[in-house]
């Protein structure tokens, strides 16, 4: 006897495979990959770009088939529904509808085995163990503890610490997904997007993006700039001078937007940032930010495929732009998706007028918040538009968390994605603030502050739960 799994009633989705076209959400060619206006590949203004003649606008030029490359490795990372599943035909995690499976007997050790109603595959239900190492090992990297003394705490050798490290990676990113899918059912998202370059140790560096949920400050993906792929040569840093953009917070808030804007000028192209010279983790090669920002905004893509009406802020930094409204490009198009520039700046009453300031070289016009001043991308506002970032610091927050808590010891790209993700988990789930309430608290996805042993053990316990009940979920 088989017991079918129903499919989830979601919508179909696909990521964005071609980012060649117009970005100038004014232009009617913005977004469209074919047009009699374009020149394919100009090179006027001494980089390859794309020429757009109907708003003059010339948008370098993006390797399309490295970012899809790119985004299915990211895919499978952040969003896979692994270790369940079939490996071959289940969807992530916000990606579509479960391909659903049937029971298909047992091993000889008794394990459930399962048939997969697409591709017809078999496997075996996973089985997680050692749920208590894998709480110790957790609330030792919780303290930031070196591996050394990790393994020394746990008494084991360190092929055994980096199995673990794997083991509980998965658990927590499988955990946090599903409570995330039932958390974020709801007609408006926020998103806020920061960029921060994580350093360790023997001058190895990582350029990284963080989004988090804008209400709740939950850290919803964490991605870098290191992939294990081999790619066109042109998709990899080149490692020159830094031009990151200084936040300059001694400044009037419009004469360091001003100044920010002037500097970006002096970059290669608006996509080209550097920031200085770094080394390679091991088995790993390093690409271009703009590069990793198209993955991540499609990886974000998918949070927001199914909410009626979303919002991306996302730092002043002109190598991200394309890479969010390219994410979005029909929901700008049909008034269900904003893209906002935001710059947080201690500024004055005074410094700043409520009509907004037009600065830059598309007149941007810039209007002052709270936390600093926004100014709307995808729309040419005459009048602010209404936007709520309640926790403008949730990113930067995340960013210290990492600071203070990953070890700087690091050689390898698996390991640094596991840690990454563990501590997404322990940010997100047992960290409290002033109010005793924790990032997941406030999304919805936890009822209270979790230990970081109540924690594991749930995560655990969902991969190990029976494919029915998961799946149902």
């Amino acid at each position: 006897m088989t017991a079918a799994l129903e499919p989830e009633k979601e919508q179909k989705f696909a990521y964005r495979q071609r980012f060649n076209c117009c970005k100038n959400c004014r232009c009617p060619n913005f977004g469209l990959t074919e047009s009699s206006d374009y020149l394919a590949e100009s090179h006027q203004l001494g980089y390859p770009a794309l020429h757009c003649k109907a708003c003059g606008s010339y948008p370098p030029l993006v390797d399309s088939h490295s970012v899809n490359l790119i985004v299915e490795e990211r895919t499978k990372l952040h969003l896979s529904k692994a270790p369940c599943g079939c490996s071959n035909c289940e969807p992530g995690f916000f990606l579509g509808p479960t391909t659903g499976v049937k029971r298909y007997g047992k091993t000889g050790a008794n394990s459930q085995r399962y048939q997969c109603r697409k591709c017809q595959s078999v496997f075996t239900q996973v089985h997680v163990k050692g749920s208590e190492q894998l709480c110790r090992l957790f609330n030792s990297l919780s303290l930031g503890h070196s591996p050394q003394k990790i393994m020394q705490q746990l008494n084991i050798a360190p092929k055994i610490y980096y199995q673990l490290l794997q083991r509980l990676f998965h658990c927590l990113r499988f955990y946090s997904r599903q409570q995330e899918v039932m958390a974020l059912k709801r007609q408006f998202l926020a998103i806020h997007t920061e960029s921060n370059v994580h350093e360790f140790s023997e001058q190895k560096r990582v350029w990284a993006l963080c989004s988090s949920e804008a209400q709740s400050g939950y850290v919803l993906l964490h991605t870098h700039n290191q992939t294990q792929l081999q790619l066109n040569d042109s998709v990899y840093y080149q490692q020159q001078a830094s031009t990151r953009l200084p936040a300059l917070q001694d400044s009037p808030i419009v004469e360091a937007l001003k100044r920010r804007y002037q500097l970006t000028l002096n970059r290669y192209h608006f996509e080209d940032l550097h920031y200085g010279p770094t080394s390679h983790l091991r088995g790993t090669q390093i690409i271009q930010p703009a590069i990793c920002a198209y993955a991540h905004f499609q990886l974000l893509s998918g949070f927001t495929h199914q909410v009626k009406h979303f919002h991306h802020y996302i730092e002043h930094e002109s190598s991200i732009r394309g890479a969010a409204l390219m994410s979005c490009v029909e929901q700008i198009r049909e008034k269900s998706a904003d893209v906002y520039y935001i710059y947080q700046h201690p500024r004055t009453q005074s410094d700043m007028g409520a009509a907004g300031n037009k600065v830059g070289w598309w007149n941007d016009r810039w209007y002052p918040a709270p936390f600093g001043a926004f100014c709307g991308i995808s729309s040419g506002q005459q009048v602010p538009a209404p936007i709520d970032l309640p926790r403008p610091q949730a990113c930067q927050n995340f960013f210290v968390h990492l600071e203070q808590n990953m070890s700087k010891q690091l050689k390898s790209a698996s390991s640094v994605d596991a840690l990454f993700e563990i501590n997404r988990a322990l940010f997100n789930y047992v960290i409290t603030d002033q109010n005793g309430e924790t990032p997941a608290m406030r999304l919805g996805a936890s009822e209270q502050p979790l230990s970081g042993t109540t924690l594991v053990s749930a995560a655990v316990a969902a991969v190990n739960a029976d494919h029915i009940d998961k799946f149902k979920a």
